[in-house]
């Protein structure tokens, strides 16, 4: 697999924001506007324990698509496009594909198509997140199987990689009363290196004794409305903090990553707050 110096990394995120679709009308432009303007977020993801080899991995994340509307699936497949230009090596997705069964059933082939089309050579990995198991987890597992990502539901995988090896860790969605640690991490001895998928951040409370090298989630849509410096006013509805709403945080020992999602679900809108693809470069943890 390839590595990224540090100016290829640079010049490959100098367009960071992908054009929104056109629509009519002033106040639809601009509510459309701070909707679809994906973000491309890059980060130098600290993993714990990573293997010299494995340092300059590219890795991208989607989160909480909330595909429940046409303009949902378009803003999706713009999120596809912009993972195909940067070609990552892996591919994160971290929950909450649809709101309810009702849109499930409207978009789930088309969900399915625009993922098909992602390719990355150490494969697609994803975990289901709390609206997963209330619209249908089994009707989302096979839709996912069959655009060829591999659903982690606590379990985990191994990838060998320049004769190093990572292991992937999926653990079920927390609010749904899925998420089984012990059962993810089964296997794996504290020496392993592991990327842990989750779709709450608050999920660490209970993997935190089994030392993750770092933990990708979603779920919190990043406040939805930001303000500078005082950040979201929704009040923090995470154990762990308001501060893990977003971005990349230090838990303890390790780092937890959070995307700020794709779709718009529950407010409508964002504001300060676009929508985001994780664009991470693996490197060694220090500390």
């Amino acid at each position: 697999m390839r590595t990224l110096s540090m100016d290829s990394w640079k010049a490959r995120n100098a367009e960071n924001h992908a054009r929104p679709p056109r629509s009519s009308g002033a106040a639809r432009s601009v509510w459309r506007w701070m909707n679809d303007r994906i973000e491309v977020t890059a980060v130098n993801l600290p993993v714990r324990g990573l293997p010299p080899r494995c340092a300059g991995l590219v890795a991208c994340q989607l989160s909480d698509l909330h595909v429940d509307s046409l303009e949902d699936l378009e803003r999706l497949k713009n999120a596809v496009s912009i993972i195909k230009e940067r070609r990552p090596d892996l591919v994160f997705l971290t929950g909450d594909y649809f709101t309810a069964a009702g849109s499930m059933v409207s978009y789930l082939g088309e969900v399915c198509r625009a993922l098909k089309e992602i390719q990355s050579p150490l494969g697609l990995y994803a975990v289901t997140g709390n609206h997963d198991h209330a619209a249908s987890f089994w009707a989302i597992q096979r839709a996912l199987a069959e655009a060829g990502v591999r659903l982690l539901e606590n379990r985990n995988h191994p990838i060998e990689v320049r004769r190093s090896r990572i292991h992937i860790v999926g653990i079920g969605d927390l609010w749904s009363r899925r998420a089984q640690p012990w059962r993810a991490f089964r296997g794996l001895g504290p020496g392993d290196c592991t990327i842990v998928l989750v779709h709450n951040p608050d999920t660490v409370i209970y993997a935190r004794h089994l030392a993750p090298g770092v933990v990708v989630s979603g779920h919190t849509h990043g406040g939805m409305i930001r303000f500078p410096i005082y950040g979201s006013p929704i009040r923090s509805y995470l154990r762990i903090g308001r501060k893990f709403y977003s971005g990349l945080n230090r838990y303890r020992d390790f780092y937890i990553y959070t995307n700020r999602g794709l779709g718009t679900f529950p407010l409508g809108v964002r504001v300060n707050c676009p929508p985001e693809v994780s664009m991470f470069k693996l490197v060694a943890a220090s500390g």
